[in-house]
């Protein structure tokens, strides 16, 4: 995660119509099978690949072609579900069946609607914009079939397995309202699949946007020369500011100008809104709010809670509004020193920090008290050196080894394919694909895709998982590599830790596999290995001067970072926790919202700042419209269960085979085969603490 923006995400395959993102992935035999392993090069690397894994290159309409192929052959091995005489009915034919032909729909229509978030082709992107709409509605269609329903409601589990797949899979159903008539069931259908429509249709203008800003060089006064560097410099002299991430943040913690600072953030906070997105949002609240009460929830947020960790959007609320006060104290010490520091500035007005003042504060503020400069941290992470050390790290502790896959074909230049095998025997386990840099039309901020869901096939062959990680840290520029901030190594790792939780599976079924956990636990695999950026023994692994690799993290800048480690902790776990509110608000209510008003007044009254007047940050916040619709709270929520893991860690150490061995087991091959809360105390040989999770809080 990005301490500087909305949390990093995960994008999973789900057989539920709620989730935006049903990535699959075209089935080949070459990941589903490991008879024919490549032949390994002398220095361990592997052999050019015959074919890519993933298709990623088509001609113009073969996408479309491919998506509604797949869908009219699923619908058809749906359809012979339904129509087996009710004497013929087994629980292989029904639910297994239903639960296979839906996974080979997924990997079927994974490469065609990744597209629309990595595809450097903008018809290809519109292409897997347009099967996405059509894949989530056709998840729509499936789970309100009360014919299907009737079909496998009946049907009777032979193990602890196949009770879980159908308590799980019924569950998804009487969630849609197959108990409904089937006046309100049409009804409850025919929003859910406008919701769908409007999800894709925000996600792909968030995805496409290519807001900018140009400056001249003295509004850009204060932004270092290797940041200057990695701006577009116009034939003009003046230099375009992308509002991509990563050079935002950078200009915004330097820019001494105000008035650059709120010309950026304003057009920050608007990307989208030209789209339409403020209002996609707000008619995608209503229809949910109306779903809701047809299904018999008070509200949405108690509808997504159900089946979840906190079981009620009451719960939810609670949980939040408990650490309201306590974070509040320190975000209000936290804001003050930044206003004491804006006046030393000179930056008027003296009075109060504007929201566009934050990140430079911030970030000068750190500077000034830790003597911690960002650029020189940055030289220490060049990005080949930093991933290497991760997968060190990541082996050691899990047992896994990682080889590079020479020459792959995938869908852009610089990304790359990777392949995972068991250290001990060798065998593959899966793949994953990395693409690190930003590109135009590429999805913006940090995110893990499944792409290929772990399962049991036939002849007890299992399918080896496929997963992307997608993120936009610096390209190389002025003769450098590309050089991370230590905030983009622990968003790596965050990101990488989905990764193993999608790869590392070993559940029979696609639906319960991998990261298809629930939503308020599915991040905290990822938060509790964040920590490791921290380690002075892992920094060791993962730094070194790009000019000289065996230079390590100066001890010196080391001490520096370790000290400003809980630097703002206050400011921003307080924004974390304006962002959850902001959700449950909007999804608690039952009258159309005015999503800009209720997002300033709660700004002001949660954070303590007024709100940036003509912003419209809802239009931006894709995780609404991405999955996580009454579940942001689930980012504060797991960090409990994240912070008690890493106390296993802590008494065992980071690079500690027994413990690694012990989750990799327990939680990660698990996935949903069980209860998050379940896996977790087995994991820790107790019941659950909150103490962990207060003291890295500081209250």
């Amino acid at each position: 995660m990005n301490k500087h923006s909305v949390h990093s995400v995960i994008q999973k395959s789900s057989k539920t119509f709620l989730v935006v993102f049903m990535l699959g992935a075209l089935s080949l035999s070459s990941c589903s099978k490991d008879e024919t392993k490549p032949a390994l090069k002398p220095d361990g690397k592997i052999v050019d690949t015959a074919s890519p894994l993933i298709r990623s290159q088509y001609v113009t309409g073969e996408l479309a072609t491919l998506c509604d192929s797949a869908i009219q052959k699923v619908d058809t091995q749906v359809n012979a579900v339904v129509g087996l005489a009710v004497t013929d009915r087994t629980f292989d034919n029904t639910v297994l069946a239903l639960e296979g032909a839906l996974a080979e729909f997924n990997d079927k229509t994974s490469p065609l609607t990744f597209m629309n978030y990595v595809s450097p082709s903008e018809s290809l992107r519109a292409e897997g914009a347009s099967c996405e709409e059509k894949v989530t509605q056709f998840y729509v269609s499936v789970f309100t079939r009360k014919d299907l329903f009737n079909s496998i409601k009946d049907a009777a589990p032979r193990n602890v397995d196949e009770q879980r797949l159908f308590s799980e899979t019924i569950k998804a159903f009487k969630k849609n309202g197959l108990e409904l008539s089937d006046d309100l069931l049409a009804q409850v259908k025919a929003r859910l699949t406008e919701i769908a429509s409007l999800e894709t249709k925000f996600s792909t203008h968030l995805n496409s946007d290519t807001s900018s800003v140009v400056f001249t060089l003295e509004e850009l006064k204060g932004v270092p020369d290797v940041v200057l560097a990695r701006l577009q410099k116009n034939a003009d002299g003046t230099y375009t500011v992308s509002t991509k991430r990563t050079i935002y943040a950078q200009v915004m913690e330097n820019a001494l100008s105000s008035d650059t600072r709120k010309k950026l953030m304003l057009a920050y906070d608007n990307r989208a809104v030209d789209k339409g997105n403020v209002d996609l949002l707000e008619r995608a609240i209503v229809l949910r709010a109306e779903t809701a009460k047809l299904l018999g929830y008070k509200t949405w947020a108690d509808y997504r809670t159900d089946g979840r960790m906190a079981g009620t959007g009451d719960n939810a609320l609670k949980f939040l509004l408990g650490l309201k006060d306590k974070l509040g104290v320190r975000a209000k010490a936290d804001i003050e020193a930044m206003r004491k520091y804006k006046e030393e500035l000179g930056i008027k007005p003296f009075d109060r920090v504007e929201p566009w003042d934050v990140l430079l504060l911030s970030a000068q503020l750190k500077k000034k008290n830790y003597s911690l400069d960002e650029e020189k941290v940055r030289e220490y992470f060049p990005a080949d050196l930093v991933v290497n050390g991760m997968f060190e790290v990541y082996s050691k502790m899990l047992g896994v080894t990682y080889v590079k896959v020479e020459d792959s074909k995938a869908w852009s230049t610089g990304v790359s394919l990777y392949e995972i095998r068991d250290t001990k025997s060798g065998d593959l386990i899966g793949h994953f694909y990395g693409d690190f840099f930003p590109r135009d039309g590429k999805y913006g901020h940090a995110a893990a895709f499944t792409l290929i869901s772990g399962r049991e096939l036939s002849g007890g062959v299992y399918s080896k998982p496929i997963s992307a990680i997608v993120s936009n840290f610096n390209p190389p520029a002025d003769g450098k590599p590309s050089l991370l901030s230590h905030d983009e190594v622990e968003t790596l790792f965050h990101e990488f830790g989905h990764i193993m939780h999608q790869t590392l599976t070993k559940a029979p079924y696609a639906s319960l596999s991998g990261s298809s956990t629930a939503r308020d636990f599915v991040e905290a695999p990822s938060q509790m290995l964040e920590n490791w950026v921290w380690s002075p023994e892992i920094l060791k692994v993962i730094s070194g001067h790009y000019l000289n690799q065996e230079e390590k993290l100066p001890k010196e800048l080391l001490d520096q970072m370790l000290a400003a480690r809980d630097f703002n902790q206050g400011y921003f776990y307080v924004r974390q926790l304006f962002l959850a509110l902001l959700d449950m608000s909007y999804h608690t209510s039952d009258v159309k919202v005015d999503s800009t008003a209720v997002l300033n007044k709660l700004y002001t009254d949660i954070i303590g700042i007024n709100a940036l007047e003509g912003g419209h940050f809802q239009a931006s916040f894709g995780h609404l419209m991405g999955g996580y619709d009454a579940g942001y709270y689930g980012y504060l929520w797991s960090e409990v269960y994240a912070a008690d893991m890493f106390t296993q860690f802590e008494a065992g150490g980071l690079l500690n085979s027994d413990v690694g061995a012990k989750y990799r087991h327990v939680i990660l091959e698990q996935g949903n085969m069980r209860d998050p809360l379940t896996l977790v105390e087995e994991f820790l040989g107790r019941a659950v603490s909150f103490d962990a999770f207060y003291k890295k809080l500081g209250i």
